[in-house]
């Protein structure tokens, strides 16, 4: 840990835990260090703690993602850590920090690999009920979690557009096409806590129980949407969906009218974010434009 960290911030990370929890910073272990960034786990095996720090304000507000992080778990009956303190103002060390408990398990993109088809379908299952637990409580509004801001959902889905497609030009189209087509939405009446980012790497399974969901990461980009739209990447996604995940899904959440129509929409979102020039994402992207009516691309800028 010394030689990734400077002597500055190993002491802020002691000082900080001390504070929070009583205990000192052992077994620490550097997860992520660069000039003005740094991540680090500490405490003992089974009960493990994930440090982060800043110098600057280039990371996103932490106590912004506490108060988000603690709204979705007094919200939603979902496994997911729990953040313990979070501080920008700098008032206890000279640095920006958040401290939060670890997640033990393995990703699922590892874990379906060493699943028999049986058991990958019982863990998909056990998934797809996680994901329906997640998305069931209905928020009051559609937009940034904890507090929303708007009362329709193209409103939100729209502002949300705006915020995650860099690229200007790509943006203006697709929210001119969304716009143009906004009758789909009349009818996407409930807010729910929509993550944005339930790939194969946000969800850990078990370490001893092979089918168990431990816990789902990084709800950083959570935010007040149509749940739907969670569900519509996971099925473009390889590998996060199937028959028995959609059966236990649907068991808390049923298929709204339309969403076979909407669901190329939230796909290509998901690829205009992302935006890589490789030929499989570039491949994926046209096959939604195509059949959203809407211009090939040839590449990102």
């Amino acid at each position: 840990m010394t030689q990734l960290m400077p002597r500055a911030v190993i002491e802020a990370i002691e000082n900080v835990v001390r504070f929070a929890t009583g205990q000192g910073a052992s077994n620490a272990e550097v997860i992520h260090a660069d000039e003005d960034y740094w991540i680090a786990s500490i405490g003992e095996p089974s009960a493990r703690l994930i440090v982060k720090i800043a110098s600057s304000n280039r990371v996103p507000s932490f106590e912004k993602a506490k108060a988000k992080h603690d709204f979705i778990t007094s919200t939603a009956q979902v496994p997911m850590a729990r953040m313990i303190a979070a501080d920008d103002g700098r008032t206890r060390i000279p640095f920006r920090y958040s401290i939060q408990t670890r997640v033990l398990g393995e990703e699922w993109f590892t874990r379906r690999s060493r699943l028999d088809d049986g058991d990958r379908e019982r863990a998909l299952a056990n998934l797809g009920d996680v994901v329906g637990r997640l998305h069931l409580p209905r928020l009051s509004m559609f937009g940034t979690l904890p507090m929303g801001q708007e009362t329709e959902c193209l409103a939100a889905l729209l502002a949300h557009c705006r915020e995650i497609i860099r690229d200007q030009s790509i943006r203006a189209r697709f929210t001119e096409h969304l716009e143009q087509n906004a009758h789909l939405w009349a009818d996407v009446l409930h807010p729910a806590i929509t993550h944005d980012d339930l790939h194969g790497f946000n969800v850990l399974f078990h370490p001893h129980r092979p089918v168990e969901v431990s816990g789902i990461l990084d709800f950083d980009k959570a935010w007040g949407g149509p749940a739907e739209s969670d569900l519509a990447r996971m099925e473009l996604w390889r590998g996060m969906s199937s028959q028995s995940f959609l059966a236990a899904y649907r068991d808390h959440v049923p298929e709204l009218a339309g969403y076979g129509e909407r669901r190329p929409f939230y796909q290509l979102l998901w690829c205009l974010e992302f935006a890589q020039n490789t030929q499989d994402h570039l491949d994926t992207t046209n096959v939604l434009l195509a059949r959203l009516g809407m211009p090939s691309l040839k590449r990102f800028s």
